[in-house]
């Protein structure tokens, strides 16, 4: 385990909710936007479907929530560490095995998705090496 001090643990962990936060409140915006939503996963923003508007909705308001609690854990990283293990599981595998699954059935172009995975696999492999650098620290 390589020497790494406390400070830069604390600055590591704050930089990782902080890139959860700016990641998870930018991914409100397609929910709440057919137009926005279309434009990046494609799909027709005309088509006005009110089942999948309220699940939007409600996934917005979750995705939301998870933004403000990511924030909350800024304020006390070393802390609130676990919080990133949460954040990697189950909800972005989550968000990863359900867009697997839209890709597979052709609701979305792997092309269109390709850019998201690679975003939460990067925030993934850098949340665990942040927590596995905090062990130390924990109180």
């Amino acid at each position: 385990m390589p020497d790494v001090s406390r400070e830069t643990v604390t600055l590591l962990l704050q930089v990782a909710f902080l890139v959860g936060a700016v990641t998870d409140g930018l991914a409100v915006i397609p929910m709440l936007s057919r137009r926005i939503g279309a434009a990046l996963f494609g799909g027709d923003s005309a088509r006005n479907n009110i089942e999948l508007r309220i699940a939007w909705g409600i996934g917005a308001a979750l995705m939301a929530g998870w933004t403000l609690l990511l924030l909350w854990g800024a304020a006390s990283p070393i802390e609130r560490r676990e919080i990133l293990l949460l954040t990697v599981f189950p909800v972005i595998s989550g968000i990863v095995f359900a867009t697997v699954i839209a890709a597979r059935r052709g609701v979305v172009l792997v092309s269109r998705i390709m850019p998201l995975w690679i975003h939460l696999a990067a925030v993934s492999l850098f949340y665990i090496t942040v927590y596995i650098l905090s062990i130390p620290f924990a109180p």
